[in-house]
């Protein structure tokens, strides 16, 4: 065979393989195809499934045994999902050991809106990047879960696909990274919500996690739900939450349950969903974020009064120039000149009653107000009161389900929580604040008068949110 056939062969088998060679918006295809064009070590194997089928299971399974012990918030269910998926999807199709096996969710569209890790023992770096490169092809993609298998590079990896993508909602159940750098994904205002179930995560990587949340910083603005249930959290992990609580008004559900938290860690997150004093260094960061947002809000307006200037003065030009007759002199005028007169124009409604300036000021203030929007701070004097020479925060009022169960709490940490769903109900707030406690499985009385007055506040709080025709919800509060 000459040198001619064999080019030929070669152009030919290119050419087959561009033919087969699966789109990038083809998850399940592509994929594999990428990593075998790359000679990855391990086979990929993608499942793909619809959201309905995902649905229905887990519809199913929950509505065979609810009782009141079992009422939960959304956020757990996402998990409850999640694991039956999992089981659903291990009857229906085959995975593959010493492979790397992963579920693609689709919904009724055919898009691709979940992408599930499913019990790997290790998830190469170059699986993530390829992810990265067609993320772009998969715009509906809001939900990555990784079931054993990652690691630190996996994390690091995936966090570069994060400001790329519509990713919100991130889960690493069951999954054990030791020294984990979990608040990596926390970076940007991205994700809603992430669940480190069962990660045996200790108080060092709470407290990296918990100062990604204090405000303003980015996570702050847009994480609602935390789910850190059966780790290793004593209460000094449970502090460091506390503080991010103090300032953090986007968190809405925190689960703790299964974890070493005594009264004492329970009770500094309960101190910061009350009046507590502001330290001399939240009330100066505080000063600092007013003046930075009204000197760039000042800037803005006065640029704003400028271009409106310019563009009245324009407009006055334009309508001089239209009613009366010019003398051909004048339309021989140089560059010069008409610069010149400008600028006579310029001076002259700069120089015109106070009523002018008064007006472009209201209307760039306006315009400004609208596109930039009012000072927003948890600190600020809508939220603050000052007592006995002192500024006091009136409180978290966003935490609305809060998960202690299977913890070491007691009596005490029942009163506790009865005083400050006593105080958020006189403070009457919007929003109210706790709506949702769990605290079964605790060292608690079977009965007491605290859970009846507990009961009947949260109740209250839960009503007061639904519109009148719908029914009355059960009680939020699940006690031993």
């Amino acid at each position: 065979m000459d040198m001619a056939d064999k080019d030929k062969i070669s152009v030919m088998e290119e050419s087959i393989g561009t033919i087969n060679r699966p789109l990038p918006d083809d998850f399940r295809s592509y994929l594999p195809w990428a990593c075998n064009q790359l000679e990855l070590e391990y086979a990929v194997f993608v499942n793909k499934i619809h959201q309905s089928e995902h649905h229905d299971m887990g519809v199913s399974d929950r509505s065979k045994g609810k009782t009141r012990k079992t009422v939960r918030s959304r956020a757990d269910g996402l998990s409850d999902r999640t694991e039956d998926l999992k089981t659903g999807t291990t009857q229906q199709v085959s995975f593959v050991e010493e492979a790397i096996n992963i579920i693609a969710v689709h919904d009724s569209n055919g898009d691709l809106v979940q992408i599930i890790f499913y019990k790997n023992k290790h998830i190469p770096r170059i699986v993530i990047k390829i992810i990265g490169l067609i993320i772009k092809f998969h715009p509906q993609l809001n939900s990555v879960e990784f079931d054993q298998g990652a690691n630190l590079y996996t994390i690091y990896e995936f966090e570069k696909i994060l400001p790329l993508s519509n990713i919100t909602e991130v889960c690493f159940d069951g999954t054990f990274i030791p020294d984990a750098n979990y608040e990596i994904l926390l970076d940007h205002e991205l994700l809603r919500y992430l669940s480190l179930s069962r990660c045996k995560i200790e108080d060092e990587i709470i407290h990296n996690i918990a100062l990604k949340l204090v405000y303003p910083n980015p996570a702050s603005k847009s994480l609602a739900v935390l789910n850190l249930s059966s780790n290793r959290i004593t209460n000094d992990g449970a502090k460091s939450l506390a503080f991010a609580l103090r300032s953090n008004r986007c968190l809405i559900y925190l689960n703790l349950s299964g974890n070493k938290l005594t009264d004492e860690g329970a009770a500094s997150i309960l101190d910061s969903l009350q009046e507590f004093c502001l330290t001399p260094e939240e009330i100066l960061a505080s000063k600092s974020r007013y003046c930075s947002f009204y000197l760039k809000r000042n800037k803005l307006i006065a640029k704003k009064v400028k271009e409106l200037k310019e563009s009245d003065s324009d407009k006055s030009w334009a309508k001089k120039k239209g009613t009366r007759s010019v003398p051909s002199s004048v339309r021989r005028k140089t560059k010069t000149d008409r610069e010149v007169s400008l600028h006579s124009v310029h001076e002259m409604l700069a120089g015109n009653v106070a009523g002018s300036d008064s007006n472009l000021f209201d209307r760039a203030t306006t315009i400004v107000q609208m596109a930039f929007g009012v000072f927003i701070d948890p600190f600020s004097t809508s939220n603050t009161i000052v007592k006995d020479e002192a500024l006091y925060c009136l409180g978290n009022n966003s935490l609305l389900c809060l998960n202690l169960s299977y913890n070491d709490l007691s009596y005490i940490f029942v009163r506790k929580l009865l005083g400050i769903l006593l105080y958020q109900k006189q403070a009457d707030r919007k929003p109210r604040g706790l709506i949702n406690v769990c605290i079964e499985g605790n060292n608690l009385p079977l009965s007491c008068e605290e859970y009846r007055l507990i009961e009947s506040i949260i109740e209250s709080g839960v009503q007061r949110n639904q519109p009148i025709n719908k029914k009355r919800q059960q009680s939020k509060v699940l006690s031993r």
